[in-house]
C-alpha cells in the first residue's frame, strides 16, 4: 500500500479513530492502575481544552473572508427554527407536566436544540467544501440566540437560574464568547496590520487545523465516556438517551442541509444546525437541569462526529470521481 493510500485511509477514518482513541484513553485512565502516575497529564489536557480550541479557531478564522460574512436567508430560518421549536418543547413540559423519564428526554432534546453551533464547526465545514465565512456568521448568531433565549425559557422548567435575566445572559456570554470572538478579532487585526504574518499563519493553519481538531476530539470523547461512567445510570435509560441523541443528530443535520439549499450552501447550513457545542450543552444541563440530562448532549457529541466521519468518506469519494473526470471539487 502506497503512502498516498495510507494517508487517504487516515483522512477518511480520522474521526472514527479519534473517538476510538478517546474510548481507549477512558479505559486506560479509569481501569488500569499502572496508568495512575500519568493521570495528571490527562487532567491537564482536559483543563487545557479552552486553549486548544482558541488556537484551532484562530487558525480557522484566518481563512475567513470577512466580506462573505454577510447574513443569509438560511441564517434567519434556522435561528427562528431553534427559537420556536425550543419554545414548543418548553411549553409542552409546562402545560402537560410529563412523567420524569419522558421529561428527562425532552429536556435533553431542548439542550441539543438550543445549544449553539460549535465554534470548531468551521474546520469540518471547510473539509467538506462548505463556506466557512457563512458558517462562522451563523456560529455567532446561534451563540447570541442561546445567550438570550436560555435565560428566557429555562425559568419555566427549572428553579436554578440566578433570578436575573441580565445575569444569566452575561454568564452564558462569558462562557461562549471569549473563545469565539477573541480569535476572530485577533485574526482580523493580523489581516489588517501584518498581512504577511497572516498569510503565513493561514497556510500553517490549513495544514494543522484538522489534526488539531482530531486531538481535541480524542480528549472530548474520553471526557464524555468518563462522565457517562460516573453517572452509573440504568442501561435502559442510557440507551434511550443515546437513541434520542442519534435521532436529533440526523434530524438537525438533514434539516440544516435542506434549508441551506435555498442559498446553495447545504454543507454550511447542515454543519451550522447540526454540529453543536456539546461542551456548552453539558454545562447548561449541569447548571440548570441535572447531570442525567447531560447524557443526551454527551451522546450527541459522539453521534455528530460519527456523522461527520461518514460525510468525510463520501466527500473523499466525490473528490476522487471529480478528479478522474477532470472536474473541480465541490465548493460553496
Amino acid at each position: 500500500m502506497s503512502f498516498e493510500n495510507i494517508a487517504k485511509f487516515f483522512r477518511k477514518t480520522s474521526l472514527f479513530l479519534g473517538i476510538m482513541l478517546g474510548f481507549l484513553g477512558f479505559i486506560l485512565f479509569t481501569y488500569v492502575d499502572s496508568a495512575r502516575p500519568v493521570r495528571g497529564v490527562a487532567i491537564f489536557l482536559v483543563d487545557s481544552l479552552p486553549f486548544f480550541l482558541f488556537v484551532l479557531l484562530f487558525f480557522s478564522f484566518c481563512k475567513v473572508r470577512f466580506l462573505e460574512m454577510r447574513p443569509r436567508r438560511w441564517h434567519l430560518i434556522l435561528s427562528v427554527f431553534q427559537i420556536v421549536m425550543t419554545g414548543c418543547m418548553v411549553a409542552y413540559i409546562v402545560f402537560f407536566n410529563p412523567e420524569s423519564q419522558v421529561r428527562l428526554l425532552i429536556e435533553g432534546c431542548i439542550i441539543c436544540l438550543i445549544s449553539p453551533t460549535a465554534a470548531s464547526a468551521a474546520v469540518i465545514t471547510g473539509k467538506l467544501g462548505g463556506n466557512e465565512s457563512a458558517q462562522v456568521t451563523y456560529t455567532i448568531i446561534s451563540n447570541s440566540v442561546a445567550a438570550i433565549f436560555i435565560p428566557l425559557y429555562f425559568p419555566f422548567i427549572c428553579n436554578t437560574t440566578s433570578g436575573s435575566f441580565i445575569t444569566d445572559v452575561l454568564m452564558i456570554l462569558h462562557m461562549v464568547f471569549p473563545i469565539l470572538i477573541l480569535p476572530l478579532m485577533l485574526s482580523f487585526l493580523l489581516r489588517r496590520f501584518t498581512p504577511k504574518l497572516h498569510q503565513f499563519l493561514t497556510v500553517l493553519g490549513s495544514k494543522i487545523s484538522f489534526p488539531l481538531w482530531i486531538f481535541i476530539l480524542i480528549i472530548q470523547s474520553a471526557r464524555i465516556f468518563y462522565s457517562i461512567y460516573k453517572l452509573n445510570n440504568s442501561y435502559l435509560a442510557l440507551i434511550s438517551m443515546f437513541l434520542i441523541g442519534l435521532v436529533f443528530t440526523l434530524v438537525l443535520f438533514f434539516l440544516g442541509q435542506m434549508v441551506g439549499n435555498i442559498d446553495g450552501q447545504k454543507i454550511s447550513a447542515g454543519q451550522g444546525l447540526g454540529q453543536k457545542n456539546t461542551v456548552f450543552g453539558i454545562w447548561v444541563s449541569m447548571l440548570y437541569l441535572s447531570p442525567l440530562v447531560a447524557i443526551v448532549p454527551g451522546s450527541y457529541l459522539l453521534w455528530q462526529n460519527l456523522f461527520n466521519a461518514v460525510q468525510i468518506i463520501f466527500r473523499e469519494r466525490d473528490n476522487d470521481k471529480r478528479a478522474k473526470a477532470h472536474l473541480p471539487f465541490y465548493q460553496e
